[in-house]
């Protein structure tokens, strides 16, 4: 019971069960310095409204950096105790005595709690933003070096119509950047101080909380007490924003895998990122995009049961919100790993332009460049459509190219036809066509290639003003001796 910071009123002990049962300190610890760099600004605070002195605010405040460097070099059996917040301030009771007693003064475990997890999010925010920005990198290089790199866009898995490698991997990079304007966004949202909420009504002392909000490096200030010490929706709304990465990183694993069978076999996966087969002695598999896709669902299921945590409880703080943790480090952690693995593995990969060439021949891939080449002469699309269908079938019974038909027997479906028809339905030209700013023409994608290294640009510097929007425990500090 001497670890329980809550004794006073409960008498007997826990049954051992129920210890276990309720414990939580094996997942927050890793909250732990979250914890004390909330810790030394609120008795800071404190300080400032005459609750806790000079002499014990120095006390404090060096108990404090000796907790930290405990924690950290492993003197510290977590295990003894009940949450992090309970292990903090016995931590600090056991080197600076009594005056430890007083740093829970005017707050809750439950505003304490928020005010980890933000501190949490907006750190592992700034990670995974340059995570996804190395990543986009590593698609730009690609992009830059692929421009002349012709292969089929596929829809419903048939192939569609031809397409730059640059302009397909551009799609993922737009992906990506989305990703990005999320988790920008979920910064935002999770960049208001919840310090001085205490239990659910609001602390007892007049805490000055514009000054631990400059102190904590936090841009607002929540409103309301209740709706405080109860909301996870900034936890939601990270958690969906590491979903949707993670859903688009399984779509280009999916892709990858498919580009990589024998029966495709548009890419090579660099072996140091494959593994083998216990059995099959041939087998060369691309494990780490599968993992990757399977590792997807675990992080929607993160999302899921973020929500479902939530759904049912009423206002303010309920002990459910102690799974909150577990769901959040879980997800933030599937997505980092998945990120920064995926993007070694994007770097080392190569395309075979030779297959890739040949997949492009006999697919009848030029069919909607030779509608586009009629209504262009002046017929209606539905029916330059349904011409070229015929003239589709017609190649597919007799086993030609639709480029093999010779003019005579193409003017039999449309007198529009003409000799410039060769021309305009090659493979380069079917490029060339798609002229508009979205589109896959060679210049269009160069200009996008472009706008896409702009915006890396750009991201960084908001990024790197996200980073002096962060708390740090040793700034806090400085002036403190």
């Amino acid at each position: 019971m001497e670890n329980k910071i809550w004794k006073g009123r409960i008498a007997k002990n826990t049954d051992e069960a129920v210890d276990k049962f309720t414990s939580s300190i094996n997942i927050d610890k890793e909250l732990y310095l979250y914890d004390i760099t909330g810790t030394a600004a609120h008795v800071m605070g404190l300080n400032k409204i005459g609750i806790i002195t000079e002499l014990e605010l120095k006390k404090i405040i060096g108990g404090l950096k000796k907790v930290k460097k405990n924690i950290e070099i492993g003197q510290v059996d977590t295990a003894v105790y009940e949450d992090i917040h309970s292990l903090i301030e016995n931590e600090l009771g056991k080197i600076i005595g009594d005056t430890a007693m007083k740093i829970h003064t005017g707050r809750s475990r439950n505003d304490q709690v928020v005010l980890d997890e933000k501190l949490f999010i907006k750190d592992i925010i700034i990670d995974l933003l340059n995570k996804i920005i190395t990543l986009q990198k590593n698609i730009i290089k690609i992009a830059v070096k692929s421009t002349d790199i012709i292969m089929p866009a596929y829809t419903h898995m048939q192939k569609a119509q031809p397409v730059l490698l640059s302009h397909y991997l551009l799609a993922y990079f737009q992906n990506f950047d989305r990703d990005k304007a999320s988790f920008f966004y979920d910064f935002e949202g999770s960049d208001f101080l919840p310090l001085g909420a205490a239990a659910c009504t609001g602390s007892g002392y007049n805490l000055d909380r514009k000054f631990l909000k400059i102190i904590l490096n936090f841009k607002n200030l929540d409103s309301n007490s209740m709706d405080t010490v109860g909301n996870r929706d900034f936890i939601i709304d990270f958690i969906y924003s590491c979903c949707k990465t993670m859903m688009h990183l399984s779509r280009f694993c999916e892709d990858l895998i498919i580009y990589n069978t024998g029966e495709f076999a548009f890419i090579e996966i660099d072996e140091s990122f494959c593994t083998g087969s216990s059995i099959m002695p041939q087998k060369k598999n691309p494990d780490i995009l599968e993992l990757i896709r399977g590792k997807s669902s675990l992080v929607a299921g993160n999302l899921l049961q973020s929500i479902i945590l939530l759904k049912g409880l009423p206002s303010t703080y309920n002990r459910d919100l102690q799974e909150d943790k577990k769901i959040l480090f879980d997800a933030y952690r599937e997505t980092a790993s998945s990120i920064e693995m995926f993007s070694k593995l994007l770097e080392k990969i190569k395309f075979n332009t030779v297959k890739i060439e040949d997949s492009l021949k006999d697919s009848f891939i030029e069919a909607t460049d030779i509608a586009d080449y009629l209504v262009k002469k002046g017929e209606s699309f539905r029916k330059a459509h349904n011409i070229v269908g015929k003239i589709v079938k017609y190649c597919l019974d007799k086993k030609i190219k639709l480029t093999g038909l010779k003019l005579e027997k193409l003017k039999d479906y449309s007198s529009f036809f003409e000799n410039d028809i060769y021309k305009y339905a090659n493979i380069e030209s079917c490029i060339s066509n798609k002229k508009v700013d979205c589109g896959t023409a060679k210049k269009q994608v160069i200009l996008n290639i472009e706008s896409a290294v702009k915006k890396i640009k750009s991201s960084e510097q908001e990024l790197k003003k996200l980073s002096g929007r962060i708390a740090d425990f040793s700034k806090i500090i400085e002036n403190i001796k």
